[in-house]
């Protein structure tokens, strides 16, 4: 396997959005491949085996860091884990893999190969959690936005509008519930979805289109769209009373770095929540050994399923090989039959042709440097006992 990467271990959010990619335009271009694309990572894992031009990928995909082969695949086991997570055990990785796979297969862009790394990845993430204490307290993006706030400013008297309630909204809004605050806003351009999240929070949803009042009536805005682009910038926040706290972890950014400019307003984005992460990685550092642990046992399994995965393919490429032969040589046979000769010779000339054939191609591929000598000597060992 090979994995182009890009993460918020290496680019703040703001440089991270310029290296995304419009998924539906990415597969119109790329084969054999599955794109990740998460709030705080950018990742593409193709299948190395229908890799011809190495060097034009790297070009294509500059400023991103490579792994190949079982570093690849030991990466994203550590990222469907929780590992490499910025809020470390967060739960929406494995779901954002599962999408990821499920698209790439949708599209008839996945191998049989990937499909068996991924569907390991998964199982890998959940038996993390059903085995360790990794995602103890339920950490994810939105809880981590609102201990953020909680840290820096507080929620006690705070008015609090959410603006997105699809996935990442609603787990701002658990965190919310569990934090006991009120006067909570749901703002969300389907209004029966924010009702429902109105519903659960105890607060009251509002039209997308009333925004700019519910954005004047909070103290605190956490926003978390799946919009693909800007839905606050400097020029709907200029005319907005009092201080704001903006949280945008939305993916991509909901907010214009642009409002930083306005006085009344402070903006976090996600490269914040490292003040978060930190404390969150010294409560699950006693975690991590288990964790690696099982994650080599099943990388063992893994690697062996890959390396029967390979043997079938071969078997299944030799088939067509030796079926090629058989049938342009009987096509032959038949032909000299045709023309008068003797059964009993034709048959002995054609099974002559067929084993010299097979022999020759055997030798050459041999004599090739990519064969493991050892392995083959076993192999054509245990072919003679039978």
């Amino acid at each position: 396997m090979l994995l182009f990467m890009a993460d918020y271990k290496k680019y703040p959010v703001s440089e991270l959005e310029k290296l995304r990619f419009d998924e539906e335009e990415f597969y119109k271009k790329y084969d054999n491949c599955i794109l990740l694309q998460t709030c705080n990572r950018i990742e593409i894992y193709f299948d190395s085996h229908f890799v011809v031009d190495l060097d034009r990928l790297k070009d294509d995909f500059k400023g991103f860091d490579v792994l190949e082969g079982r570093e690849a695949i030991i990466h994203l086991l550590r990222t469907a884990s929780g590992l490499e997570s910025m809020i470390v055990g967060e739960d929406q990785i494995i779901g954002q893999i599962k999408k990821s796979h499920y698209n790439a297969k949708k599209l008839g862009k996945t191998t049989k190969y990937l499909d068996t790394i991924f569907l390991k990845a998964v199982h890998v993430g959940q038996r993390v959690r059903q085995e360790t204490k990794i995602n103890k307290g339920g950490v994810s993006i939105g809880s981590a936005a609102v201990e953020l706030v909680e840290k820096t400013v507080g929620l006690k008297n705070k008015n609090i509008l959410v603006i997105g309630a699809g996935e990442i909204g609603t787990l701002v809004a658990k965190a919310l519930i569990e934090k006991n605050t009120k006067a909570i806003v749901v703002a969300n351009r389907t209004y029966e979805r924010a009702e429902r999240l109105a519903n659960e929070l105890k607060g009251i949803a509002v039209h997308f289109d009333k925004l700019k009042e519910a954005l004047n009536f909070s103290d605190i805005i956490i926003c978390a769209t799946a919009s693909p682009h800007h839905i606050l910038d400097k020029s709907n926040l200029k005319d907005i009373e009092g201080k704001k706290i903006i949280v945008d972890i939305a993916n991509p950014r909901d907010v214009d770095d642009n409002v930083r400019e306005l006085p009344n307003i402070i903006l976090y984005t996600i490269d914040d929540l490292r003040l978060v992460s930190d404390e969150n990685l010294k409560k699950r550092k006693n975690e991590i050994p288990i964790v690696e642990n099982i994650i080599e046992n099943e990388l063992r399994l893994l690697l062996k399923q890959l390396k029967k995965l390979n043997v079938e393919g071969i078997i299944k490429d030799y088939d067509n090989y030796v079926e090629h032969i058989r049938k342009k040589e009987l096509e032959k046979a038949l032909k000299m039959m045709e023309n008068g000769k003797e059964p009993e010779k034709v048959l002995e000339k054609f099974s002559e042709v067929f084993a010299k054939r097979i022999i020759h191609d055997f030798v050459k591929f041999v004599h090739g440097d990519c064969v493991d000598k050892e392995t083959l000597k076993n192999m054509v060992s245990e072919l003679i006992k039978k």
